[in-house]
C-alpha cells in the first residue's frame, strides 16, 4: 500500500515538473496572418506574425519588425548605430501574464502609441468537436469578443495557453483562429522550441507614447481632421512629385479628401467594437 502511495506521489511530482519546465522555455511561434484592412475589400492581406514566449510573458509582432531587432542586435555587438529600424508595428501586443496586463501599440505617421490595459478574461466555449489541423489534434472553442465571433482550434498535446494577438487562456496552444465574418484569420507556421534570441520586450525598437483609449481615439480623431498637418507644420518631412517626377505643391484640400476617404475605409481593427467612430 505504501508503495502504491510513493509511486503514485512520485508520478505527481514528475507531471508538475514536466508542466513546469515546458513552461519555463523559450518559444518562438510563427503565424500566417491573412486580413481585411478594409471590410468591404475582396481580397485578403497576408502577412507573417511571431509570437515570442519567454515564461508569462509574449509579444505577438510582425516578421519585419523581428529582422529589424536582430539587425540592431547585430550591430550593437559590432559596435555600429542602426541606420533604419522597422516601423511595423501594426497589430503588435505584449502579454503579461504575471502583471495581468497586455499593450498594445499603435502608429500615426512616425508615432507609435501604447495602449497598456488588464489582461481581458476571455469567455471561452470549449466544444466537443475535433479534428486535426496541421497534423496537431486540436479541440474547437468558440468565443464572443469585441464585436467579433471567433472559433479557435487549439492543439490538445501543446499546453501552452498562448495564441496569436489578444487571444490566451486555453488549455493548448492556439493553431487557428478566425472570425465568422472572414475579416481575420491566424493559421500556425511553426513552433520553435528552446530559442534564445526571444524579444518580449519593445526595448530594442522605437519609444513609444503611453495613451489610454480615449487619448487614442482622439489623436486618430485629430489626424483625420487634418492628416497633413505634421507635413504642413515641418515636423514630417515629405516631397511631392507629379506623373513626371517634377516636385509639385500639392493641393492639401483636396489630399485631406482623400485621405478621409482611405481612413474611413481602412477602420476595420480586430476589437471591432473599439473601432474609432469617424464623422
Amino acid at each position: 500500500m505504501e508503495c502504491k502511495i510513493f509511486l503514485k506521489v512520485v508520478l505527481i511530482f514528475l507531471a508538475i515538473s514536466s508542466n513546469n519546465k515546458l513552461h519555463a522555455q523559450k518559444y518562438r511561434i510563427i503565424y500566417s496572418m491573412r486580413f481585411k484592412a478594409d471590410s468591404t475589400a475582396k481580397d485578403l492581406t497576408t502577412k507573417n506574425m511571431l509570437l515570442d514566449i519567454d515564461g508569462g510573458i509574449s509579444r505577438f509582432y510582425s516578421y519585419k519588425l523581428f529582422k529589424s531587432d536582430s539587425t540592431f542586435i547585430s550591430n550593437e555587438k559590432l559596435g555600429r548605430e542602426a541606420i533604419h529600424k522597422s516601423m511595423d508595428y501594426e497589430f503588435m501586443t505584449i502579454k503579461n501574464k504575471t502583471q495581468g496586463q497586455i499593450s498594445k501599440f499603435y502608429r500615426i505617421l512616425i508615432d507609435v502609441y501604447e495602449l497598456k490595459e488588464a489582461m481581458p478574461l476571455l469567455q471561452w466555449k470549449i466544444t466537443s468537436d475535433i479534428k486535426v489541423v496541421n497534423n496537431n489534434k486540436c479541440q474547437k472553442a468558440l468565443l464572443d469578443y469585441k464585436g467579433r465571433k471567433w472559433e479557435a482550434w487549439f492543439a490538445v498535446d501543446i499546453p501552452i495557453s498562448e495564441g496569436p494577438s489578444v487571444f490566451n487562456g486555453l488549455p493548448g496552444l492556439i493553431v487557428s483562429i478566425s472570425d465568422s465574418k472572414g475579416n481575420y484569420s491566424f493559421d500556425l507556421l511553426e513552433l520553435k522550441k528552446k530559442e534564445e534570441n526571444i524579444y518580449t520586450s519593445n526595448n530594442l525598437s522605437v519609444k513609444t507614447i503611453p495613451v489610454n483609449l480615449q487619448q487614442l481615439h482622439k489623436l486618430y480623431l485629430d489626424h483625420y481632421n487634418d492628416p497633413y498637418r505634421e507635413i504642413k507644420s515641418g515636423y514630417v518631412k515629405a516631397k511631392f512629385v507629379d506623373q513626371s517626377g517634377k516636385e509639385i505643391t500639392p493641393n492639401f484640400n483636396e489630399q485631406t479628401k482623400n485621405k478621409q476617404v482611405i481612413l474611413k475605409q481602412t477602420n476595420n481593427p480586430i476589437e471591432l467594437s473599439e473601432a474609432v467612430q469617424y464623422p
